[in-house]
């Protein structure tokens, strides 16, 4: 008989303490990509002593992290769900031609703090003349099991891929609190009904959705040696939170003044959490701090409301003349006090509320008087009311009056202060130039008011409204926020450029509006949403394929390199996201919002005061340094392509700290050559490996963190050119693809100084369109 293999046993230990151990600084948190935080641990000292259970990790050669004294590796621990994965090999069921049989039957014990989880994992049965018993204990005797079949071993019949419902491959569930099981495995034939597609059958253990069935399973021997990652649920001890909190024999694990006790998943013991507006690790003291949700961008406060960050939470401050109030919806607003309703004005005046404040007007109070002395004489009220209404209709007339010539002059003010002169005279020098000034009641009557029913978007740099213009064309109104006063003054010469700006790709400006305090910009309007929504499936759009994806790419690409290079004077879009691609109705790409753009400066030492942007895609050098090139759109760029690529958001809050930036993960799978871990297993699936590597060479070449290793918007255009025009022309030579371009060959360190670009990534394709361009 086969020696059994898979998991040693886990002996449990208990240590009376008596008191709580802390973990100390100088201990190893991380080996190789796994960290190990505590109350797991790597070296004595370092890991929990003080619970039921065994919570120490040995590091072999710094690269691989083993459970206990075990040889089963670990992948991920979790503390917030009190999970750890590990990975698990499968047991086999296998007859030769001559009815020789080997066989190798799994079987499982864990000690304290381990339970394999009932919500994760499922056994899996492979074979097509296969039945398993699985038999365990849970605090009572438990058995289960099911039967693997196909009607014909000889062929592919009634088999299909990726389904797990009995014909060649079935899955059964595993009850909540198993700690111990084995298995049983058997054929009914003997597997001699197949002369050479299936002679094994398999059975193993498997977090759900790790393993999908494949036909090719049944021919080969691929499971006898491949491992699957396997979920366990671990917690602290056998009390509940409540009889923790309360022991004195057990110090309480939940070590942090901001965490919580949660029951564990398995109905046995606990673990810890840190309390909501919290992260980091509630084992050790101060191990949970406050989440800054204003710093993160998480905390939502109104357009005219300030986030103030406080401890676990965060709260939205209003101008003065408003209170913060929120509505049905959960959202809130600043709204206008009605400072009138506390009658602070005096005897002979009244109160007129206004936004943000209140005025005190006069009440008339010498005609009242005059009222009082001539109550007797009828005639004498006759012409005192009448020459107190005509004084009233001729003060609210010259008031109006008042008001009407303030408006005007400041509306002249801000058309002359925003340049809007200027901006006259250079319209009116180009020839068939259709930009277009807009006066601001043009405008509300286009947007309904500027009605918050028609804001189709909001971001850092202000509102968008759909409007829509007397002749019936729907156009994109944005209000920005703000502006300082060197942007006030450059605003008429960069508006000038702008308006000249026609390309494809590129979103048509099609006016603004100057007599405002800040300049509104009038865009076409583009109905089909952005590319963010279409990459992460909001709105309930569905995930485009590569190719498409590809196609997308290259008219951004194509849009930047115009922007770069053939705008006069250069523009820098200073934004570049999937949320500031827009997209028609056959998914053809729009740039918009040039809110943070600029014409590159003349001299290329100007350093900016404030760096702008969005978290996630911004140069890592324009941070160091407060410069920003056109090299720094680059690097943004290659963040939106590896977005398409892999379908992730540049940042998550969550998971490992070396996946939090998905930029630097990409990098990292690239150069260790593991690019198809990182892409989205469609896009793997859909495309050969040899056109994914080179398009990975070409992202990972945009993130090179050297401003110098980067290639131009131009060159990024004709590289994707190339790429799209092997798919458009299937007789081109096989190879040419991975010719064109050789990208991956950049220093992943910021520098002090920068250099020349280097010409090695420059393929052969690639140097062909340069030869054609240059007129050879």
């Amino acid at each position: 008989m086969a020696p059994l293999s898979f998991f040693l046993l886990f002996t449990a230990f208990i240590i009376q303490p008596s008191s709580a151990q802390i973990q100390p600084s100088s201990c190893q948190t991380r080996c190789g990509d796994v960290d190990i935080p505590y109350p797991f641990g790597i070296g004595d000292g370092c890991y929990a002593k003080d619970y039921p259970g065994v919570f120490s990790v040995n590091c072999s050669a710094n690269s691989t992290a083993f459970l206990g004294r075990s040889d089963i590796p670990i992948l991920y621990v979790d503390l917030l769900a009190g999970e750890i994965r590990v990975n698990a090999s499968a047991g086999y069921d296998c007859y030769d031609e001559r009815g020789t049989r080997t066989y190798s039957f799994p079987w499982f014990t864990l000690g304290d703090p381990f339970t394999f989880s009932n919500r994760k994992n499922l056994f899996f049965v492979v074979g097509c003349d296969t039945y398993a018993l699985i038999n365990g204990e849970r605090g009572v005797r438990y058995s289960g099991g099911c039967i693997s079949y196909c009607e014909n071993p000889d062929s592919f019949k009634g088999l299909q891929e990726g389904t797990c419902s009995g014909l060649g491959c079935c899955q059964v569930s595993i009850p909540r609190g198993l700690k111990r099981y084995s298995t049983q495995m058997s054929s009914y034939f003997n597997y001699s009904r197949s002369a050479s597609f299936n002679r094994c059958g398999y059975i193993f253990m498997a977090e759900e959705g790790e393993y999908e069935f494949s036909v090719e399973d049944l021919s080969s021997e691929r499971l006898k040696t491949m491992t699957l990652p396997l979920a366990l649920d671990w917690s602290i001890g056998n009390l509940t939170c409540a009889e923790a909190n309360s022991s004195r024999t057990i110090p309480y694990a939940c070590r942090s003044e901001k965490s919580t006790c949660v029951e564990s998943n398995n109905g046995v013991g606990y673990y810890c959490n840190c309390a909501k507006g919290y992260e980091g690790n509630p084992y050790l003291p101060g191990g949970c701090v406050d989440i800054d949700e204003c710093a993160l961008g998480i905390g939502s406060c109104p357009l005219n409301g300030t986030c103030v960050n406080t401890n676990g939470t965060y709260t939205c401050v209003c101008p003065s003349g408003y209170e913060y109030k929120v509505e049905g919806s959960g959202t809130g607003i600043c709204q206008d006090i009605n400072e009138c309703k506390k009658n602070p004005c005096s005897r002979n005046q009244f109160c007129e509320n206004t936004e943000g404040g209140y005025v005190c007007r006069s009440t008339g109070g010498g005609v009242s008087l005059a009222l009082k002395l001539g109550l007797g004489v009828g005639g004498g009220i006759l012409v005192l009311l009448a020459a107190g209404a005509f004084a009233c209709w001729g003060y609210q007339r010259r008031n109006m009056k008042d008001q009407t010539r303030k408006m005007a002059e400041f509306k002249k003010r801000m058309f002359e202060q925003n340049g809007g002169v200027i901006l006259q005279q250079q319209i009116s020098a180009q020839p068939g130039n259709t930009f277009r000034i807009f006066t601001e009641e043009e405008l509300a009557k286009a947007t309904e008011g500027f009605s918050d029913e028609q804001i189709i978007g909001k971001g850092g740099h202000g509102v968008v409204y759909l409007g829509k213009l007397e002749d019936g064309t729907a156009v994109a109104v944005k209000k920005s926020k703000m502006m300082d006063e060197r942007e006030s003054k450059e605003f008429a010469r960069e508006m000038a450029i702008l308006s000249q700006i026609n390309h494809v790709n590129v979103v048509k400006i099609l006016g603004c509006c100057v007599e405002v305090e800040v300049p509104m910009l009038v865009y076409e309007f583009v109905p089909g949403g952005t590319l963010y929504d279409l990459i992460h499936g909001r709105k309930g759009r569905k995930p485009i394929s590569f190719w498409v994806s590809l196609r997308i790419a290259q008219e951004v690409a194509d849009a930047l390199a115009y922007l770069h290079s053939y705008a006069s004077p250069p523009i820098l879009h200073k934004d570049v996201k999937t949320s500031n691609v827009l997209l028609d109705g056959n998914n053809k790409a729009k740039i918009s919002d040039f809110g943070a753009s600029c014409v590159a400066p003349v001299d290329e030492n100007e350093l900016a005061t404030v760096v702008q942007g969005t978290c996630g895609y911004l140069d890592p050098e324009y941070l160091q340094t407060y410069q920003f090139t056109e090299k720094s759109d680059v690097y943004s760029f290659g963040v939106v392509l590896i977005e398409l690529l892999t379908r992730r958001k540049p940042l998550q809050l969550s998971g490992p700290e070396d996946q939090r930036g998905l930029a630097m993960a990409f990098i990292s799978s690239l150069n260790q050559g593991k690019l198809e871990t990182i892409l989205d297993p469609e896009i793997v699936e859909e495309v050969d490996a040899e056109t994914l590597g080179v398009v990975g060479e070409l992202a990972g070449r945009c993130l090179c963190l050297k401003r110098a290793d980067r290639p131009t918007m131009k060159e990024v255009s004709m590289a994707l050119q190339i790429l799209g025009s092997t798919h458009k022309h299937p007789w081109i030579e096989q190879g040419t693809a991975s010719e064109s371009i050789s990208l991956l060959d950049c220093d992943q360190s910021l520098p002090q100084d920068s250099g020349d670009i280097p010409s090695s990534y420059v393929g052969t394709n690639y140097q062909r369109l340069h030869d054609i361009e240059a007129g050879r």
